[in-house]
């Protein structure tokens, strides 16, 4: 198990930064957030010789792109927007290949009209299928996030299923499934095999399931059950930190890192 953290955390750092973040705390990868306007500068924009120059960075310092964290999400009613974004995730495949990392985040989204459950499944696992093949090709993972729609694990595991192809897995937020009250165990149940990367973050939740960011072991989600059955499976992936305007990196990366380490050797 490996750990890393998103750009969320240091927003304005620019890509150096980040990796000397990461050698300061203990990292061993950082995930770039893309179509967030970071200073990482990681977009489809970049020119060849600026894609050989962060794979470079990358591969001199040792310390990995753990994923690159897209915008895009699936669930449309509109077939043109559907194809765009299926469009959009190829040439993110393409980025990835470029950069050398091995997965890239994706979202489901959620329906944008009146849409029934399997309505919602069946757009997206299609729009996975589109690129399915593509990723295959290129090796590189596409990950769909537990989050909005997705949120829960039976319905991001059902999708993902329908799929049937080895680079279309999950990137288990394990927040979002706990908020829609799932226990962690019955969220991994579900996801088992499928886990290709993970995003980590604590919080407190008020009474209608709001939830505020907390410092890792200081919120109420049950991180040392999570790393427990990781370990069990021997997960080889990262745990990537997700704190979106929060705290300062140099106040949330050394403490979670402790802390899911902790964890870790229990």
């Amino acid at each position: 198990m490996k750990f890393a953290f998103m750009s969320f955390s240091c927003p304005k750092a620019t890509l150096q930064e980040m990796i000397g973040y990461a050698e300061k705390y203990g990292y061993e990868g950082v995930e770039p957030r893309a179509q967030a306007h970071h200073r990482h500068g990681i977009e489809l924009s970049c020119s060849q010789p600026q894609r050989n120059e962060i794979k470079n960075m990358f591969s001199d310092s040792g310390i990995e792109c753990a994923c690159l964290a897209t915008s895009i999400c699936y669930c449309s009613a509109d077939e043109k927007k559907r194809k765009e974004n299926t469009e959009l995730t190829k040439a993110f495949i393409d980025l990835a290949c470029d950069i050398g990392t091995k997965r890239i985040r994706v979202f489901g989204g959620g329906p944008d009209g009146e849409m029934s459950v399997e309505d919602v499944i069946n757009i997206v696992s299609t729009c996975l299928g589109d690129i399915s093949e593509y990723a295959e090709k290129n090796q590189i993972f596409v990950c769909l996030e537990t989050h909005d729609f997705f949120s829960r694990a039976d319905i991001a595991a059902k999708t993902v299923k329908i799929v049937n192809n080895p680079f279309i897995k999950i990137n288990w937020d394990i927040m979002h499934p706990y908020t829609q009250n799932m226990t962690i165990q019955q969220a991994f149940d579900h996801l088992n095999g499928l886990i290709e990367h993970c995003h980590v973050h604590d919080g407190i939740y008020d009474e209608k399931r709001n939830v505020t960011l907390a410092l890792m072991g200081k919120g109420e989600i049950p991180y040392n059950i999570a790393i427990k059955l990781l370990k069990n499976i021997n997960y080889q992936g990262y745990l990537s930190g997700e704190y979106i305007a929060a705290w300062p990196a140099d106040v949330v990366l050394p403490h979670d890192i402790r802390v899911l380490k902790e964890y870790l050797n229990q």
